[in-house]
């Protein structure tokens, strides 16, 4: 475990550089662009939100951090993925591309026989993990969208929205 830990950890900015690809490719090519190239938080809040929780949540990761670490970071991205055109199932999914990021991003090192085997009982230590963060995504999910719909709710029965 120490020795993928060490890998992970010398690649940190790449394997959350290549986990925000994956999830910004769930978008349409233009909004994707504009999510990547707009740097200014003002201008591009969504992308620039997906850029730093994706640092922090796999920083935690990365750290061992237990699992209520990651509720802010994670609730921060949910939050906007609840009120898009997602279904429940798109919209935590972004989690699991983090197994293709780290997957990916340890390509060449599980090319070699002997690396690949020292690597893989730590590999299926943190996609375990992942799959908890998963599960944790979609409590989150399930909390912002019961919201959502609480305050459409509200608004239909104050007379401010048509139903339907």
């Amino acid at each position: 475990m120490q020795v993928l830990a060490d890998l992970l950890r010398k690649n940190e900015a790449a394997l959350a550089d290549r986990w925000l690809e994956l999830i910004l490719a769930s978008y349409n090519p233009d909004t994707a662009g504009f999510f990547k190239q707009q740097k200014n938080r003002f201008a591009n809040p969504v992308g620039q939100t997906f850029a730093e929780q994706t640092r922090v949540v796999t920083e935690r990761l990365l750290a061992g951090e237990g699992i209520e670490a990651f509720q802010d970071p994670l609730h921060e991205i949910v939050r906007i993925r609840a009120i898009q055109e997602f279904t429940a199932a798109e919209a935590v999914g972004f989690v699991f591309l983090l197994k293709d990021a780290v997957r990916e991003t340890l390509a060449d090192s599980l090319r070699d026989e002997q690396a690949a085997r020292e690597l893989q009982a730590g590999l299926h230590e943190l996609e375990r993990r992942i799959d908890r963060i998963a599960l944790l995504t979609f409590d989150i999910f399930v909390s912002c969208r019961e919201r959502v719909y609480s305050l459409r709710l509200r608004e239909i029965r104050a007379g401010y929205v048509q139903p339907g």
